[in-house]
């Protein structure tokens, strides 16, 4: 007797194949159901802004920069901390392009040794002094309260508050307060290695590179417009990435610069 006639036979009902494909649509529905469900609410905002760097908004979640949400940017080295500043200065300056109002700035020199604010230096990187309302603080618990005060007032559209030491818990209230407010928290911090672990949106290191005169500057060899050397070293949802960017003062915007010859 063959082996053909022995084996058994399985029956091919077209009803078991339609059964198993409603089976299968079910799982996948579940699936989707599931996804959405752990999808955080942040990335399904479709209010966003931007440098007017299309490189760099490809690198995050929601292709563009969140209105309402917590980043900190921290300088390379101590000596970059101008640098850092100037980056701070061009986030909210976009930000105010995208939505009108006010910003507040907690100061804190001896964290971060920026010093006093210089109204024509923001003006060169396109902020009004008249939107900003500066605060003074000298620990950074304090830093940390105002902050999230202001936040929930719905008086700001943004507060940027210069802190050394942030745990877990605090930037994960701030970063709830800023999605729930609808407002943007910018956490100026010092040079440091390995920042500890943070609920930030988004994590940026930057630091000051050679300039590049063009025109009347190279001619006169003076120094060209300020250039950043800027690194998205976390972004949740997204991925990490480093840009050569120049600030251009007659356009006043962030544009990705050229490489620098040695």
């Amino acid at each position: 007797m063959s082996q053909d006639s022995i084996s058994p036979v399985r029956p091919n009902f077209p009803f078991l194949h339609a059964s198993g494909f409603k089976a299968r649509q079910k799982i996948e529905n579940l699936r989707h159901h599931i996804q959405n469900l752990e999808r955080p609410n942040w990335l399904q905002n479709q209010n966003l802004f931007s440098l007017g760097i299309p490189e760099i908004d490809q690198h995050l979640p929601t292709r563009g920069l969140l209105p309402n949400a917590l980043y900190e940017v921290l300088p390379e080295r101590t000596t970059d901390i101008g640098a850092s500043t100037g980056f701070c200065t061009a986030l909210l300056f976009a930000l105010l392009k995208y939505r009108d109002g006010r910003i507040l700035w907690c100061l804190n020199s001896s964290n971060t040794d920026v010093g006093e604010i210089y109204p024509l230096g923001l003006v060169q990187h396109g902020l009004d002094p008249t939107r900003l309302l500066t605060v003074r603080t000298k620990r950074d618990i304090d830093t940390l309260w105002v902050i999230e005060e202001t936040l929930r007032s719905n008086t700001f559209t943004a507060v940027l508050g210069e802190v050394q030491k942030v745990s877990m818990t605090a930037s994960r209230r701030l970063q709830l307060a800023a999605e729930k407010n609808d407002v943007l928290a910018l956490l100026l911090r010092p040079a440091m290695k390995s920042p500890s672990p943070s609920a930030a949106t988004l994590r940026w290191r930057v630091k000051a590179t050679i300039s590049q005169p063009k025109g009347f500057a190279a001619d006169l060899d003076e120094p060209g417009d300020a250039c950043w050397s800027v690194t998205l070293f976390r972004s949740r949802g997204g991925t990490s990435g480093n840009w050569l960017t120049e600030w251009s003062d007659e356009t006043s915007n962030l544009t990705l610069a050229a490489s620098v010859c040695d």
